[in-house]
């Protein structure tokens, strides 16, 4: 008997008395004039993105104090701004969890919209709604000053630039309309329809109105009627009512997105999401079970899909996430389990597929509650 042989007879021994296979030995033994082969590291665990909490505020009585975050917006990686409802003053963000207090020309109302310039400068601007018309601020870098006051509400804001600014709505008072455009110098009325909308540059500016999908091409605008793309007007809806348009995105001069809504009873819906692929629109998806809020609310993900801020049909709170052509309700974390935290507002961490999200959740069956701003990381 070989040397070898001798050796795998002892190993055969102690492997039948101990328990421990061949082969594991066989591993750690090696064979003659070879290395012993390495064991393979195991992989490490796959990170999934999730909301979690990043900042609170205890509040009283949600029936006489809900203060929700009502517009948040993103700078940087750990930089941006909050803005809670019935306060003089915005939360400028100093860290990983940490918020200051900076003095806001306003009180008795909310900023319903807030943007930030995509220049690189930081040039945020916020519009702040209230009985009386909207007062649109903007960030100086040493305070919040106001720019302009329209008479109505805007539904939309898109900062181009520091000089190169968008809104839509802004004049009367039951349903606001009007496009206006900043130049760093003046301000220009461009139409005088549109309820709301949005601009990617100023060669391609998108904006609707009731059935309408308008476009801007910086010379001229074109307008088409999506009404055979919208839900069906349901029987039982009031007279006169018919499913509309409630917001829109651009995304590239060939992917653009719009929401709108049926007319079901008692709270409306359900939510359509349509799609311009730069020659024709298009229905991508038709959510029975949700609606959608009428303003801005579309934010990208980051990975060609879209966050809304809606509805379940039933006039409770969601937050929808469309990806891969599927949409999803996703749940919040909340303390009260009756009833789920409500994203009031969303904005994307530049150049990431992060969100911040500003908003409120109950913490008891009393009705009392925290201001909240979470993250999906």
């Amino acid at each position: 008997m070989t040397a070898m042989k001798r050796l795998l007879s002892r190993i055969c021994v102690i492997a039948a008395i101990t328990g421990i296979t061949v082969a594991a030995l066989a591993i750690v033994a090696g064979t003659p004039g070879h290395a012993s082969s390495p064991q393979k590291a195991s992989s490490p665990a796959v990170h999934k993105p999730a909301w979690h909490f990043i900042f609170a505020i205890p509040n009283g009585n949600a029936t006489t104090h809900f203060n929700a975050f009502t517009a948040v917006v993103a700078t940087g990686k750990t930089a941006g701004w909050a803005f809670m409802e019935n306060a003089p003053y915005a939360y400028e963000r100093t860290g990983p969890r940490t918020w200051k207090k900076v003095p806001f020309p306003g009180k008795n109302g909310n900023v319903a919209l807030a943007a930030v310039a995509s220049d690189g400068r930081g040039a945020v601007w916020a519009g702040y709604f209230t009985a009386s018309g909207t007062q649109l601020d903007r960030w100086t870098g040493t305070k919040w000053e106001v720019a302009r006051t329209f008479p109505g509400y805007l539904s939309g804001l898109t900062v181009l630039a520091s000089d190169d600014v968008w809104v839509f709505g802004g004049t009367g008072q039951q349903q606001s309309h009007g496009v206006f455009h900043y130049n760093g110098r003046t301000w220009t009325e461009v139409a005088s329809t549109p309820q709301g909308g949005a601009a990617l540059s100023d060669t391609n500016v998108w904006a609707y109105s009731g059935q309408l999908i308008d476009h801007f091409n910086g010379k001229r605008w074109t307008s088409v009627n999506v009404a055979k793309l919208l839900p069906p007007r349901n029987r039982q809806a009031l007279a006169g009512v018919k499913p509309f348009l409630t917001g829109i995105r651009a995304l590239s001069a060939a992917d653009v997105y719009a929401t709108g809504e049926g007319t079901d009873p008692p709270h409306g819906g359900p939510l359509v999401l349509l799609h311009f692929n730069g020659h024709a629109w298009s229905r991508v998806l038709l959510a029975k079970n949700n609606t959608s809020p009428s303003g801005q609310r579309i934010v990208p993900d980051g990975k060609g899909g879209l966050w809304i801020p809606g509805g379940d049909g039933a006039q409770n709170p969601a937050l929808l996430h469309y990806s891969n052509g599927k949409l999803t309700t996703v749940t919040l974390p909340a303390e009260a389990t009756w009833v789920p935290t409500i994203a009031d507002s969303l904005a994307r961490i530049p150049g990431t597929s992060e969100m911040l999200a500003g908003g409120v959740q109950y913490t008891d069956g009393n009705n009392k509650t925290n201001s909240v701003i979470l993250q999906y990381s």
